[in-house]
């Protein structure tokens, strides 16, 4: 069975480009054996993340979520059964918070900035989806 889940979290100690760079070359080195697929999104101090793969994989990389000192305030967003994923295309993709995407920011949400806690679970998955239109999984992150 299929699941996806989408949480939001607060880095602990701020997001740079050599973070982002770590967990996307783990993320693309590790998720394919583990059958799991997504997206990440993020500015200086909020991620967005959608994951989608079997259940008991996506529990399992959410528990270590947890416990990872470089999140804190996890928020699941939500977490359904999925007939197809989304994100079948990348290990993980990456979608900065970038001037282009401002736009998308405030078509889905009361700002132009990343702020998924303010938002609803449509919101999200809007948003994430057209982020996915402009995805990128080797280019390096720029954090503004």
């Amino acid at each position: 069975m299929l699941v996806r889940l989408t949480y939001a979290s607060r880095a602990s100690h701020g997001i740079s480009s050599q973070l982002i760079r770590e967990i996307l070359d783990s993320s693309q080195r590790n998720n394919p054996a583990r059958g799991l697929t997504g997206i990440l999104c993020c500015n200086a101090d909020t991620f967005l993340q959608a994951l989608e793969g079997p259940r008991n994989a996506i529990n399992a990389l959410y528990n270590r979520l947890t416990e990872d000192n470089r999140h804190k305030d996890l928020t699941i967003l939500s977490y359904e059964e999925i007939s197809v994923r989304r994100y079948a295309d990348w290990s993980m993709g990456w979608a900065g918070a970038k001037q282009a995407n401002r736009e998308l920011f405030l078509k889905y949400s009361c700002s132009d900035r990343l702020d998924p806690f303010s938002m609803s679970a449509e919101q999200v998955n809007g948003l994430l989806l057209e982020l996915s239109a402009n995805v990128s999984t080797i280019s390096a992150p720029i954090i503004d």
